[in-house]
């Protein structure tokens, strides 16, 4: 690698936004075996279902995960979101809008469910128990659905993901084991709070020079 490569790989925060909004990440399975697992569940024995978690504890890569997997093996499905993808500033989800798509998909994800009205949320879930269709969706407290998983995120979880991070973008290990474990006492649950305070401290170390490998 020459000097102009090299200076390249070290200007990429690997904590930017576009390796770190919901579904660009690899969703690392945390208090169940797979994502398999919970796509069979899905499938099989609760067709309509809720994500539980804080924000950013990774609900939305779940779910890019689930869709993923399901495409793979040939279902169809379909991932709407409540008021837009992120950072979900769009117009929200209309009744008819997923009423069609409910007929139309084998599974309905839906993303940020709780910014949708009473009055919509309600109306959803009754129109796909009626008919049988398969709904899971993503929220911050329970809808009054069958809970699928409750994501938290551990700190082992988190130290694997900022490595991970740091590593798909073959950057130096700028943001060390030390570091994340004190963001995590600061930020707990909240992961991409946690992740935006990894994107200042890279910059900041790479701006001084300063690195560190320290676990």
């Amino acid at each position: 690698m020459d000097r102009n490569q090299a200076s390249v790989r070290v200007s990429v925060n690997p904590f930017e936004t576009r390796w770190t909004k919901p579904g660009q990440m690899t969703f690392l399975p945390n208090g169940f075996t797979s994502v398999s697992e919970l796509a069979a569940q899905i499938v099989k024995d609760t067709p309509r279902c809720e994500i539980l978690g804080a924000h950013g504890v990774g609900k939305s890569s779940l779910l890019r995960a689930l869709q993923s997997h399901l495409d793979q093996q040939s279902i169809s499905n379909h991932l709407a979101y409540a008021c837009g993808e992120f950072p979900h500033d769009g117009p929200p989800l209309k009744f008819a809008e997923v009423k069609l798509l409910l007929r139309e998909s084998d599974v309905l994800f839906v993303d940020g469910f709780e910014q949708l009205s009473w009055w919509t949320r309600r109306r959803i879930i009754r129109y796909s128990e009626k008919h049988a269709l398969a709904l899971t969706i993503a929220c911050h407290q329970t809808q009054g659905l069958p809970c699928l998983v409750h994501l938290a995120a551990t700190e082992t979880l988190v130290l694997k993901l900022v490595h991970s991070l740091q590593q798909a973008q073959e950057a130096d290990e700028v943001v060390s084991a030390s570091d994340v474990r004190e963001l995590y006492q600061r930020f707990g649950n909240n992961v991409r709070e946690l992740l935006f305070a990894c994107y200042d401290l890279y910059e900041q170390r790479i701006a001084t020079g300063q690195r560190t490998s320290s676990q």
